[in-house]
């Protein structure tokens, strides 16, 4: 079994490499409006696509086995991690919201 990756490729591919970890560790922090946002709604979260950040949470469990057992990459891993949580996060508290705004629609 391979050893555990924390190298950044060089050449060429280095641009690739930080390209990858600059944008996904940004696209962290672009989970929080989203979240906020969903927390607040009181109309069950219709607006959001729950198909859509599913299929989201899915990819990201996929992209986390894919670093964990093929890669062995942990800046990959770390960073799939993370955004299956922002997923996770959103599609949770919609889908709490969704309950809670048909519960009230049916009283």
């Amino acid at each position: 079994m391979t050893a555990w990756s924390l190298a950044m490729p060089e050449g060429p591919l280095a641009a690739v490499g930080w390209a990858y970890l600059l944008s996904n560790a940004l696209r962290v922090f672009t989970y929080v409006p989203q979240i906020v946002t969903v927390w607040r709604c009181e109309d069950g979260a219709r607006s959001l696509s729950l198909l859509t950040w599913w299929s989201w949470v899915v990819s990201n469990v996929a992209t986390t086995a894919y670093g964990l057992l093929v890669l062995r990459d942990l800046p990959f891993l770390l960073i799939a991690l993370l955004n299956l949580g922002g997923c996770g996060a959103v599609a949770m508290i919609a889908l709490r919201r969704r309950a809670q705004w048909r519960r009230r629609a049916c009283v």
